[in-house]
């Protein structure tokens, strides 16, 4: 009979004023999980509009040269790896549904680690192909003039080097911190309501 007092006593002092009730919680979920769906889709219709113009260019635009033909290529490669990878990403926060705190926490979890993944190794293959893509299919209408030929490839190197250096990361670094921010008031949840259990 003391450990129901015991019991009773640790659950009336327990401090649950600043942990979000059910309903809450599934708010969170929810907002998190349509805005990253409304994020996802929006991206994933862009590249397909983008491989759907680079296609037309290629029945429209009669290239002479190689080059324009492998940059044609490299680009349509290019957003096929990133609407692959924003599809696979897709599904993953369609099937979030409402669920416990600790799933909700591996999910999150789960997604820094995706996102670190995409960021190191898919984003980098993915902005190759592009760059490479690119500058291969500019050889064509720029060779010829050397004025041209250097404005236009000086103006590319420089937005791809922008591009790179200077949004990638700090997009990046926005994103890692957002979720962060977020595992961390979890994890403050959970322990907070790990203590009063005990």
């Amino acid at each position: 009979m003391d450990n129901l007092n015991d019991l009773k006593a640790i659950w009336l002092t327990a401090k649950t004023d600043s942990l979000p009730d059910s309903h809450e919680m599934v708010h969170i979920i929810r907002k998190f999980r349509n805005k990253k769906l409304l994020k996802i889709v929006a991206l994933v219709i862009t590249m397909i509009l983008l491989i759907g113009i680079m296609i037309w260019v290629i029945f429209v635009y009669k290239s002479t040269m190689l080059s324009t033909r492998f940059g044609e290529a490299f680009i349509i490669i290019s957003g096929i790896i990133f609407v692959s990878t924003n599809l696979n990403s897709l599904l993953r926060f369609y099937k979030l549904r409402v669920c416990s705190n600790k799933e909700f926490l591996q999910f999150l979890e789960q997604t820094r680690l995706r996102q670190q993944f995409y960021y190191r190794r898919t984003q980098v293959v993915a902005m190759a192909f592009c760059a490479t893509g690119l500058l291969a299919y500019l050889y064509e209408g720029a060779y010829k003039n050397t004025m041209l030929f250097i404005g236009a490839y000086t103006g590319t190197v420089l937005y791809l080097l922008v591009l790179w250096f200077v949004v990638r990361p700090r997009v990046f670094k926005k994103e890692e911190k957002k979720i962060n921010a977020q595992i961390e008031k979890l994890e403050s949840i959970s322990k907070q309501i790990n203590n009063d259990e005990i």
